[in-house]
Parts: C-alpha cells; sequence; structure tokens
C-alpha cells in the first residue's frame, strides 16, 4: 500500500492487546442493530477528515486560521468554547475527535457500542484513506506550503479520489470490499442447503438466477445436480465468486489487502456470528421454510446478543419468497 500503509510490525504484546480490542468491538458490534450501527460507521471517516484536515492547515500557519474556526464552529458547535478551557490541551486532531466521539456519537457511548464504532470506523477504508492523505500531504506541505490552502470539502473529494493502491483510489477499495462482503453473505445463506446436500428450493434458485445469473449455470435443475457432487458444485461457485470479486484486486497487486480489509467490515463480523447461531437453528429442523436471502440478511441485521436468552433468529418463520435484495 503506498505512503506509509504498509502492514506495520506488532510485538506479541501489541498482537495481544489488538485481540482483546477486536474481541470486545465484536462483542459491541452485535448488541446494535445494524442499520443503527451502519449510519455511524459510514459517517466516521468525514469527522476523520475534518479533524486531520484541520491540523494540518493548523499546522502549516502555525495557528487555526479563520476558514478552519469557521468550518469547525459550523459543524461543531461549542467545541471551540470548550477546546478555550485549561485541561483542554494537545493536537487539535486528537481534541476534535474526542468532541466528535463525545457529542456527535455520544448515544453510541450511552448505549454501550462506542469502542465498536470507533474499533471499525478507523478501519473503513475511507478512514484509512484519509490518514494516507494526510501524511502524505503533511510532508509535501513541509517542504512547499500551498496557496491557498484546501478548505475542508476539497480536501474531502480529493481523499475519495486518493490511492490506497497503484491505480486504484480509496472510493473504488470500499467498493470492492463492499461488493465482496455481501458476495460472502450470499455463500453463508447458502452454505446449509450444501452442506445438507440438499437440493435448492425453488424460489432460492430463481433468486440467485436474477442476482447473479453467471453462478446459477452451475446448478440449474435438480437432475443436473444429481450428476455432480455437491461439493463439486459449492466449489465451482466459490470459485467464481472469488474471481469475478477479486480479479481485478489481484490483477493489480492488492487481492490480500481486499481480503484483509473484508475481513475489518463489520458486516463481514456481524453476518458470520449471525450465520454460526442460524444454520445450527436450521439443521435442527428441516421442516423451516428456507428464508429468501433478503429475508436472511434482514434477520442478520436485527441480529441481537444483548441481555437475556436468544430467541429465534427470525422473528416469524419465514416464508419462501421470490424477491431480492
Amino acid at each position: 500500500m503506498k505512503n506509509g500503509m504498509k502492514a506495520p510490525r506488532f510485538s506479541s504484546l501489541e498482537l495481544r492487546v489488538q485481540a482483546i480490542a477486536r474481541r470486545q468491538a465484536n462483542n459491541q458490534l452485535l448488541r446494535v442493530p445494524w442499520s443503527r450501527f451502519r449510519r455511524a460507521y459510514e459517517e466516521y471517516p468525514r469527522w476523520q477528515a475534518l479533524a486531520l484536515w484541520g491540523e494540518a492547515v493548523s499546522g502549516t500557519e502555525d495557528h487555526a486560521p479563520s476558514s478552519v474556526l469557521a468550518t469547525v464552529k459550523k459543524r461543531c458547535p461549542g467545541f471551540l468554547e470548550g477546546s478555550a478551557q485549561p485541561q483542554h490541551s494537545g493536537p487539535l486532531a486528537l481534541r476534535l475527535l474526542e468532541w466528535v466521539h463525545t457529542e456527535r456519537f455520544g448515544y453510541a457511548k450511552q448505549q454501550g457500542w462506542l469502542d465498536a464504532l470507533i474499533f471499525y470506523g478507523v478501519r473503513h477504508p475511507l478512514s484509512r484513506a484519509v490518514w494516507a492523505y494526510w501524511e502524505h500531504f503533511e510532508k509535501e506541505w513541509n517542504r512547499k506550503r500551498p496557496a491557498p490552502l484546501p478548505r475542508f470539502e476539497r480536501w474531502w473529494r480529493l481523499t475519495l479520489e486518493w490511492e490506497l493502491f497503484d491505480r486504484t483510489d480509496s472510493s473504488l477499495v470500499a467498493t470492492a470490499v463492499e461488493g465482496y462482503v455481501r458476495w460472502e453473505a450470499l455463500m453463508l445463506w447458502l452454505r446449509p442447503l450444501f452442506s445438507a446436500n440438499l437440493n435448492m428450493p425453488s424460489h432460492v434458485l430463481s433468486e440467485i438466477r436474477r442476482k447473479y445469473p453467471e453462478v446459477s449455470r452451475f446448478r440449474t435443475s435438480a437432475a443436473e445436480a444429481r450428476r455432480q457432487p455437491t461439493s463439486s458444485t459449492w466449489q465451482r461457485i466459490c470459485n467464481w465468486g472469488k474471481e469475478h470479486f477479486l480479479s481485478q484486486a489481484r490483477e493489480a497487486g492488492w487481492v490480500d489487502s481486499l481480503l484483509e480489509q473484508a475481513r475489518c467490515h463489520p458486516w463481514h463480523v456481524r453476518t458470520h456470528a449471525f450465520a454460526a447461531r442460524w444454520t445450527k437453528e436450521w439443521i435442527v429442523s428441516h421442516s423451516l421454510p428456507y428464508p429468501s436471502l433478503r429475508e436472511w440478511e434482514r434477520a442478520a441485521a436485527r441480529y441481537v446478543t444483548l441481555g437475556g436468552p436468544p430467541g429465534s433468529c427470525f422473528r416469524s418463520s419465514p416464508k419462501p419468497s421470490p424477491h431480492t435484495s
């Protein structure tokens, strides 16, 4: 990865601390419905950008210019008054992010999932781009001060165009990661059918044909399914997905980074946790109707583990549905 974004080396103690932080973040992630967490998760990189833009411009000027003060005052009401207090010192970026965590995402702290938001928010592809862009231009600005200094909206647009990898800007990386984790969810949804060596229900097959017509050719009928091992069909579908969603990254040389980003995506964590629970529940009784992908994803989005014994993954037994998400 370009511009200081290569994978760092960590000591065994640092790795243990990271593992503890990840477990805590995962636990908190599953305490809140996905729709609520996702809104905050998608919002987080822009706040990171605001903090680092303010730090970069103020550092170049040796003080916070009026353009920074006006932008911060508009977006962070009350911050400038509070930051003037004696107990508030240190870099502007850290003070601003502290305000953001307390004021903008105070509800996440009250509900017990702020640590998860920070953990995954800083690992969002756009947050990584924000840091890479800031690191690069801190060095550039130290050598030659730009005139004029960019305002925040321009800084944010340039961040979205910044190349995390050679010839691939950060917004395309984010799109690639989203596509891959959606494909993972599809595979988790299908896995019980293959694990139990069952034929696909007609509504499942119809849904796959509409979403991924290239996949449906691997298993188009019950008669065809009987002519080849289920494990072979499953492997062919897996291979198609990897080729379809990873080919561009593989050709450009950043497929390992894409997979690492996918593992750090909160939807990846949530769907894997939900799938582990739901698969056991469904295998116990094959009499349960097999959900559509839309129903499965909605149940995964609602899935929470906070308080009381866990109930059924679905609020009610889903009926087969031809609809797609």
